[in-house]
C-alpha cells in the first residue's frame, strides 16, 4: 500500500522530511522504523567524532592554530589531542 501513499496523505509532521529526502526516502523509513520512537542525534553529536580525529590527524603542535580553525577552545584542542594518545 506504500506504493500508493503521497505526499498529500502524510501528516504536516512529515512532509518537511519528503521535502528534505524524498518521499521514497521516506517510504523506505516507514519500512524500517514504522511505528517506533525514532530518535535523531543533532548534527554537533554526529560530527564531533569525525571533527576530533581531523584535529588529531592535523596536529602539529599548534592548539591555537587548530582552535581557532575550528572554533573550540585551546584547553578543548589539548584534551581532544591528548585523549588516547
Amino acid at each position: 500500500m506504500l506504493d500508493y501513499l503521497t505526499k498529500d496523505d502524510l501528516p504536516e509532521s512529515l512532509k518537511d522530511i519528503v521535502d528534505a529526502i524524498g518521499m521514497d526516502c521516506v517510504k523506505e523509513l516507514i519500512r524500517l522504523a514504522g511505528g517506533s520512537s525514532l530518535y535523531i542525534p543533532s548534527e554537533n553529536s554526529v560530527i564531533k567524532p569525525v571533527r576530533n580525529k581531523i584535529i588529531k590527524e592535523n596536529f602539529n603542535g599548534n592548539y591555537k592554530e587548530l582552535s581557532r580553525k575550528f572554533g573550540i577552545s585551546e584547553v578543548q584542542v589539548r584534551n581532544i589531542v591528548n585523549l588516547n594518545s
